[in-house]
């Protein structure tokens, strides 16, 4: 059995059944009863939402900072309209007080962001406007996580890269502890949003997560063991957390029936095509699979747009969190 090392231990999670029949082991756990012993500073306020910077206990000891974002009203669906891209009706009930949770979700970034990067402070702001609380953390060797002698391995080809692979998933799983524990949250709601890394990181977390209710991964992909096979000085990998155990494709089939939207686009310069296309049919019937013509940077797009059409997707994927069946388990 795998052991994380740092001060909490983390153990290999339960066992899943992946395309082929075979069993795979959850290549991640997290200890939810540890403290979080978490902390929150004011750092904006505007109109439409509080944001904070908070902090909190990761999976191996170290202080997880991130950016969270308190709308101040949320979101409704007129039962009328189910489908995905009818307009909302706003819900004036305040954020704080009784009655007043909201739907929420984690939202992370590509592999050279953290939580200050304009892109996804923007897009956290845009969630955050259509009355969902947002959190978005620095993950390990991120932002404030930064380490000057450490050099940040984000692939899957080295020991180390998929060590740090794991401990992005396991403090994934701790940021949804700390939501849970707000009292602006329902827990029922609770949605994952990734682009590109955070993408190919979330799919491989959310499968073994049923506390999240839909997720979208945008401009991510799997199957990469070839690529590493053909990048790495020996193909063999002793390594219980090597490529096959916990690249995306392997494990995205598990998070059906709830709710997956698949975005990537047709020119895509870091996750080809045939990377998204391995996850897509990975996960099966059920997930929604759109194309946009442009490259991973959404060149020559309106992301405002871009923004809207994956919000009016968690919109409907979590606005009645009673129709999404989920599996047993964290």
């Amino acid at each position: 059995m795998y052991i994380l090392t740092g001060a909490v231990s983390c153990f290999l999670a339960g066992m899943a059944l992946a395309e082929d029949g075979k069993k795979i082991a959850a290549p991640y756990a997290v200890a939810h009863a540890a403290p979080l012993e978490a902390k929150e500073e004011v750092v904006a306020e505007t109109e439409e939402y509080t944001q904070l910077r908070v902090e909190f206990n990761g999976i191996k000891g170290d202080r997880v900072p991130g950016f969270l974002y308190l709308p101040k009203k949320g979101p409704s669906v007129d039962p009328a309209n189910s489908d995905v891209g009818q307009p909302l009706c706003s819900d004036p009930t305040p954020t704080r007080g009784a009655g007043a949770r909201r739907p929420a979700v984690l939202l992370q970034y590509g592999s050279g962001g953290n939580k200050k990067t304009n892109y996804i402070v923007a897009i956290g702001r845009q969630f955050a406007s259509h009355g969902f609380v947002v959190l978005t953390i620095d993950a390990p060797l991120k932002g404030e996580r930064k380490q000057a002698e450490k050099k940040q391995t984000d692939w899957l080809f080295s020991t180390e890269g998929r060590q740090n692979f794991l401990q992005y998933c396991g403090d994934y799983s701790r940021a949804v502890d700390f939501l849970e524990s707000r009292s602006e949250v329902d827990r029922e709601r609770i949605g994952y949003v990734g682009i590109s890394w955070g993408a190919i990181t979330g799919v491989t977390y959310v499968a073994h997560d049923a506390r999240i209710k839909a997720m979208a991964s945008i401009v991510g992909g799997g199957g990469f063991l070839g690529l590493a096979r053909s990048l790495a000085a020996k193909p063999a990998d002793s390594d219980p957390a090597g490529p096959v155990s916990i690249d995306p494709v392997h494990h995205v089939g598990l998070i059906a029936p709830r709710p997956l939207l698949l975005l990537n686009v047709t020119k895509d310069q870091l996750v080809p095509r045939p990377f998204a296309e391995a996850l897509h049919k990975a996960a099966g019937e059920g997930s929604k699979v759109v194309w946009l013509e442009t490259d991973h940077l959404f060149s020559g797009m309106d992301l405002q747009e871009v923004g809207e059409s994956v919000i009016r997707f968690m919109e409907e994927a979590l606005v009645k969190p009673s129709s999404t069946p989920s599996r047993e388990g964290r």
